[in-house]
């Protein structure tokens, strides 16, 4: 494994963030598969470029399955996560991930783990108002890419809402009381 500054991984695979753990060594095909996964977290994560689905439609196959059930139970594809995440960044206006922890590759899956931040400074979430809090919090997902044509076929994605959450303070009905094991 090596690791990559944001410069390599902005020359590498057009997206400026470091990776702290990547394989070194890849065939082109999961170089290709990476680069995909890498612009669409790219854009599902910028409140500026994430428009909806259709900003990220470009990098996801035909029919593909998205599946985070506890978190966006109502989003069943990637462009409907990135509608579904488009209105949470609404509320995160500075939302942002800071590094990809890890990303790994084995044929057509790839494997990461994000961190991400993010300041509740825009819009009202869930009828909560602006608190001017910021949370910190990690996720990962892990992607099957459509070996036909190169692009996302299958996303799981699993993220620490709830503790996201609390530092928000998006918690009801007493979020400072609110404890996690």
């Amino acid at each position: 494994m090596i690791s990559l500054s944001k410069e390599e991984t902005a020359s590498r695979f057009g997206v400026e963030k470091a990776i702290e753990h990547f394989p070194s060594h890849l065939t082109d095909q999961e170089e290709k598969y990476v680069k995909t996964v890498l612009q669409y977290m790219d854009t599902a994560y910028s409140p500026e470029r994430n428009t909806g689905g259709k900003s990220v439609q470009h990098l996801c196959a035909p029919g593909n399955v998205f599946e985070a059930r506890s978190t966006f139970p109502t989003a069943h594809t990637a462009e409907e996560y990135a509608e579904s995440h488009s209105h949470v960044m609404s509320a995160l206006k500075d939302l942002h991930i800071i590094s990809f922890q890890v990303v790994n590759v084995k044929e057509n899956l790839v494997s990461l783990r994000y961190e991400a931040t993010g300041s509740h400074i825009g819009e009202e979430h869930n009828g909560i108002k602006p608190t001017g809090r910021r949370g910190h919090w990690s996720g990962s997902g892990n992607f099957i890419m459509d070996e036909k044509n190169g692009l996302i076929a299958h996303w799981w994605k699993d993220w620490d809402k709830m503790q996201m959450w609390k530092q928000l303070g998006w918690m009801r009905p007493k979020n400072d009381e609110t404890e996690f094991a």
